[in-house]
């Protein structure tokens, strides 16, 4: 399968996936890995804006008043943007002495409640980030500090990342899906090597 290293559980059979499911997992990998090279394009750019901001208060005595401010608001576009990859990658937090004592098809059911529970965070990060930003909008609510942006430009950046979630999660339900009508009782571990 393209762009990571399989979970274990990817392979309990040892046979190809369907063209369907590695076409899908094709496109969903160009969609989390363009969304993580802008987030790690935005903290490069953070890193090099608080590094300017340093030396010119420390040694020009002339302060970036809006550096500081700009870098914590791009926290969320930040985080929005490389949940998906983190996801993809099965990199996210688990219970290691739980899951890694889980094989075959109570692996696959661990998996699928896990995923459950991120597709609940990502429909509360789209509808509340959503009914959220739109309230800011009614009201012309502008961020705190200096450069007083419109809020709810940064908040819909919440249901833009509960969005990009989505296709990731689809995906591996697909995934685990197919696994578990292969399933042949082999054993396998919900959790090795998913760390990279």
């Amino acid at each position: 399968m393209a762009g990571h290293t399989p979970h274990p559980a990817d392979a309990l059979d040892g046979a190809d996936p369907p063209r369907w499911l590695m076409a899908a997992e094709r496109a969903v990998d160009l969609l989390t890995q363009v969304a993580f090279a802008l987030a790690v394009t935005l903290v490069l750019a953070d890193l090099c804006l608080l590094g300017l901001s340093v030396a010119a208060r420390y040694l020009l005595n002339a302060p970036i008043i809006w550096g500081d401010e700009l870098v914590a608001l791009s926290l969320t576009a930040i985080t929005m943007l490389a949940a998906p990859r983190v996801l993809m990658d099965r990199g996210h937090i688990e219970v290691d002495i739980l899951t890694s004592a889980a094989r075959g098809r109570l692996a696959l059911v661990i998996r699928l409640w896990g995923l459950a529970a991120v597709l609940a965070v990502a429909l509360l990060l789209i509808f509340n980030g959503w009914h959220t930003a739109m309230f800011s909008r009614m009201i012309n609510s502008l961020t705190d500090g200096y450069l007083e942006l419109p809020l709810w430009m940064l908040q819909l950046l919440l249901p833009f990342g509960g969005a990009l979630l989505l296709p990731v999660i689809a995906l591996q339900v697909a995934q685990t899906f197919v696994l578990w009508r292969r399933a042949s009782g082999a054993p396998t571990s919900c959790t090795e090597g998913a760390r990279q």
